[in-house]
């Protein structure tokens, strides 16, 4: 563990906030998207707070739209699941420390990961009444090659689950959604072995989750001890090389027991380097649920980066 102590998260309460631009995937919300956004439109209008509308078509649009209209709006909004939150992040943090607006967000997707974090709420209403508050917590930013993350970022088994997850089960069974297709993907296929260095200790896994948030794919944690605000992130190692092995993994996570699994490494730390064994066998990794590349990758923590709205 890092011996640094990171400083306590800044909160505070700002009123001048008049401008937000809401950023908003039409697809999310079961493609309720496009109402949802043009309430939150409405209910802020009414709280004095100037809104105009940013729709994104297709993949990574949000990180562009953020990057453009940082620079003119106190409050950028994300309307969506995390998928959406991520990309307005990783637009947010192109503008300068200093300058960047707070993060509102308005949960809208299938899963809302980082809402059950911070509590924020899931009606149009209430959520816009805390954006007017604007009360703001200061997170922690996760970054991996360039690529910041909230909630986690994952390699190997954890994302080949990302990848193969089916959007409908994830819909209808949320978190136990990824637990049996965490379950499936390693069944199917021998999982690559890739190489974790973390201060300066060397361990050979084929399961690695970066958790910035304590939660992953719903209310159960991979990373359960991991707090957005404390400049650390908390680093789960599995080094089961067994089918059998993933399938004792898995089966402990609802219920928290993988921590005790005796292929299971738990850290903390602000940095790890990340490497393939093998350079001819694609290791994917994923941030925030979605699939970002393949290793080999750095990943670090950017304390206290993006000041979120919160209740």
């Amino acid at each position: 563990m890092s011996a640094a102590t990171p400083t306590a998260p800044t909160v505070s309460v700002a009123t001048s906030h008049r401008r937000a631009a809401l950023i908003f995937n039409p697809a999310s919300g079961r493609s309720r998207g496009g109402a949802i956004a043009s309430a939150v439109q409405a209910g802020l209008t009414t709280q004095g707070i100037e809104a105009r509308l940013y729709t994104t078509s297709q993949p990574q649009d949000a990180v562009s739209i953020a990057s453009q209209v940082a620079p003119e709006v106190d409050i950028l909004v994300a309307i969506g699941g995390d998928g959406t939150v991520n990309e307005v992040v990783n637009g947010l943090a192109n503008a300068p420390r200093e300058s960047r607006p707070c993060l509102g967000i308005v949960p809208a997707g299938t899963v809302n990961v980082l809402a059950l974090d911070l509590r924020l709420p899931f009606r149009v209403d209430q959520a816009c009444h805390v954006i007017a508050g604007g009360k703001t917590l200061s997170l922690d930013l996760g970054k991996v090659n360039e690529r910041r993350f909230l909630l986690m970022m994952g390699a190997g088994i954890d994302a080949l689950t990302v990848r193969n997850i089916d959007p409908q089960a994830k819909r209808r069974f949320k978190e136990l959604a990824f637990v049996g297709t965490g379950l499936r993907s390693g069944l199917a296929e021998q999982p690559a072995l890739f190489r974790v260095l973390v201060e300066g200790t060397e361990y050979q896994v084929t399961y690695f989750v970066a958790g910035n948030s304590r939660y992953y794919g719903g209310r159960f944690g991979i990373t359960p001890h991991a707090d957005i605000t404390d400049g650390l992130l908390d680093f789960l190692l599995f080094t089961g090389t067994t089918r059998a092995s993933l399938a004792a993994f898995w089966l402990g996570v609802p219920s928290g027991l993988h921590l005790r699994n005796r292929h299971v490494v738990y850290l903390l730390s602000t940095r790890a380097e990340i490497t393939p064994l093998d350079p001819e066998v694609p290791v994917w990794y994923q941030t925030d649920g979605e699939l970002a590349g393949c290793l080999p990758a750095v990943v670090e923590i950017e304390p206290h980066a993006v000041d979120v709205i919160v209740p």
